[in-house]
């Protein structure tokens, strides 16, 4: 008796085969490559993040007349007039640090890609980066009065107090807060949670105290008054009123409201959103005096060191831990 054979049998498919195909041709153009090293992020933000760094890298290169086609191409003295360019310009050592970073892992990648014997990079020096970030820190007071300056009368007056207590109370990133969907609050445990979709695609629960949950579904019943009558999938912050928003608020306006309502109320300091992240930090290990691991893994930070760079009140004096030092020494 004939054995069956148990090999498997396929039907041509001419879509996968012209994949096959376009993946096998020789590429002539860096943006090709860089399309292809961008698979690897599963993060839509790194993905821009880092098609906006590359292209900074390339332009510069263009500007000198340099054209690259292939990785192997770049050279070392490329990165290192890059650098220095930056440098010259003024810019953040952390800004500058994460361009070039940027670009090391675009030539590692292509080094273990085997596009490339060596990695021409590996001898440059990035700039150290400031340990101390300039970001400021609100007060308390200056936390109340800013969110109770928007006139709720107004649809735009309501997103603004919504946008100021969700940062205040919540330590949200700008990324993290006009992304959020209807979806992503729900019930757990006995808790109402915000689900965080954080940087590197890093996941958080984030509990909703009273007041927060209060603030939203005053924002919700605002909008369901108005006609708009919000689902799963809707964006929490809407535009306008005329319809719903198809897209996330643009981060734009998320730091214009913070910058408007600060100068209206005479608060002069450079403020940002990341001021409310640094402030609720800061609010929680000065005054709160919460376990500092609980309150990185509320804001969402892998390592407690940079939790510590965020808390920008530790400077006060009375507070220093020199005035906790007793030891029994004799009279001199």
């Amino acid at each position: 008796m004939a054995k069956k054979s148990t090999a498997l049998t396929t039907n041509y498919n001419p879509d996968l085969a012209q994949k096959f195909h376009e993946a096998s041709q020789k590429k002539s153009d860096i943006q090709e490559f860089i399309q292809e090293f961008l698979v690897q992020f599963l993060s839509v933000d790194t993905k821009t993040a880092y098609i906006k760094d590359l292209r900074f890298f390339f332009d510069f290169l263009k500007s000198g007349d340099v054209t690259i086609s292939h990785p192997s191409e770049i050279k070392s003295f490329h990165f290192q007039l890059y650098r220095d360019h930056l440098l010259e310009r003024g810019l953040a050592s952390a800004t500058i640090n994460r361009r070039l970073v940027c670009i090391r892992s675009f030539i590692k990648w292509a080094v273990a890609a085997r596009m490339m014997d060596h990695n021409p990079l590996d001898t440059i020096k990035l700039p150290k980066v400031q340990t101390e970030s300039p970001t400021v820190a609100f007060d308390d007071e200056e936390v109340v009065t800013m969110i109770n300056a928007p006139d709720i009368k107004t649809h735009k007056g309501r997103s603004h107090r919504l946008i100021m207590v969700m940062l205040f109370n919540l330590g949200l990133r700008r990324s993290e807060l006009v992304n959020i969907k209807l979806f992503q609050l729900f019930q757990d445990r006995g808790h109402m949670v915000l689900r965080i979709h954080g940087k590197g695609d890093k996941v958080r629960l984030v509990p909703l105290n009273g007041n927060v949950q209060g603030e939203i579904q005053s924002y919700l019943d605002h909008l369901k008054n108005n006609g708009i009558d919000m689902g799963g999938e809707d964006y929490l912050l809407q535009t306008d009123m005329g319809k719903k928003n198809d897209r996330p608020m643009d981060g734009s306006t998320i730091y214009r409201v913070i910058e408007r309502y600060a100068l209206g109320l005479g608060i002069n300091k450079s403020v940002s959103p990341h001021s409310c992240r640094a402030t609720v930090i800061s609010h929680l290990l000065d005054t709160q005096n919460t376990a500092i691991r609980d309150v990185a893994t509320f804001a969402g930070h892998a390592n407690i060191t940079t939790t510590e760079r965020y808390d920008k009140r530790r400077k006060n004096l009375d507070k220093s831990a020199a005035y906790q030092v007793d030891f029994d020494l004799k009279k001199a």
